[in-house]
């Protein structure tokens, strides 16, 4: 059995027989190596690494088109925008008139009464909103009456007063000639109270045998002044061609008695025998509701 001294190196046999030292084991890690082409191995304790190819040139690359430059908006407003603007403000000044039209009051009131507005005298000023029921007087006294006649059909015809205020158009009281000056008195129960005037200022009849209107034929009466107890006079102006009763407002006056006295007329309107004469067809008086 071989003994192996101690402190001294092994040593191993090379190929040829030769002893070499361990360290001949690790030589290959320092030797130089020439087989790698385009490498120089420089410190022998320095391991070099074949370097990469150089990098392939870049193409060439095309410079981008220039942008075009964006249009800049129209200074102005569209005009879209400015005609919803305006349509919208002609919608709101309808409604808005619509609105001030509907509103009560808006629109001026129309008149409820066909006949015409009347006149008065003095400073009475008459109260044409004052509520009245009718008041009929219980007779008449006048200081002229026309004699009978008879209409287109010869039936008679008769004018006594109480026909003024017997409720028919075709009845009258009738004066010959223009009737200025004459006085018609009306009496009424004690304690009446008169707040409405009124009658109609001619003939307003139409003969039913032959349709003649007589309205036109006679004289029609356009001044009257009404009388009361008191004393106070109010006076009435008519107009012609009204055929239906012309009335007039007053403030309240005691009515027992109240007189009618003609101013002024018209011409007869037909030059036949017996037209010039004034007549009253109806009078008509309100008390206070």
């Amino acid at each position: 059995m071989s003994q192996v001294s101690s402190g001294e190196p092994s040593q191993h046999e090379s190929a040829s027989g030769e002893p070499k030292a361990v360290g001949d084991d690790f030589a290959w890690l320092y030797r130089r190596d020439s087989y790698a082409p385009g490498v120089t191995v420089g410190d022998p304790r320095t391991l070099l690494l074949p370097l990469d190819p150089p990098p392939s040139p870049l193409p060439s690359v095309q410079p981008l088109p220039s942008a075009q430059p964006v249009p800049a908006p129209p200074s102005g407003r569209n005009p879209m925008i400015i005609m919803i603007v305006i349509l919208l403000c002609l919608t709101v000044g309808a409604v808005a008139g619509i609105a001030v039209l509907l509103q009560p009051g808006s629109r001026p009131a129309a008149s409820s009464s066909t006949e015409p507005s009347v006149e008065k005298a003095g400073a009475v000023a008459p109260s044409s909103t004052a509520r009245v029921t009718s008041a009929t007087p219980i007779r008449a006294k006048v200081g002229c009456q026309a004699p009978q006649t008879t209409d287109g059909g010869g039936n008679p015809v008769y004018y006594v007063p109480e026909q003024m205020f017997d409720g028919k158009m075709s009845t009258a009281w009738r004066c010959n000639g223009n009737g200025v000056g004459q006085v018609v008195t009306f009496e009424f129960p004690s304690g009446t109270t008169i707040a409405e005037v009124g009658l109609v200022n001619g003939y307003a009849k139409v003969d039913p045998a032959n349709g003649a209107k007589r309205y036109g034929e006679y004289r029609r009466i356009t001044k009257a002044t009404w009388t009361f107890a008191n004393g106070t006079s109010i006076q009435q102006s008519l107009e012609d061609g009204v055929k239906t009763v012309q009335r007039l407002s007053i403030p309240s006056q005691p009515g027992g008695q109240v007189t009618l006295t003609i101013e002024a007329s018209t011409g007869p309107g037909s030059n036949a025998r017996g037209r010039d004469a004034v007549l009253i067809s109806e009078v008509a008086f309100g008390s206070p509701a």
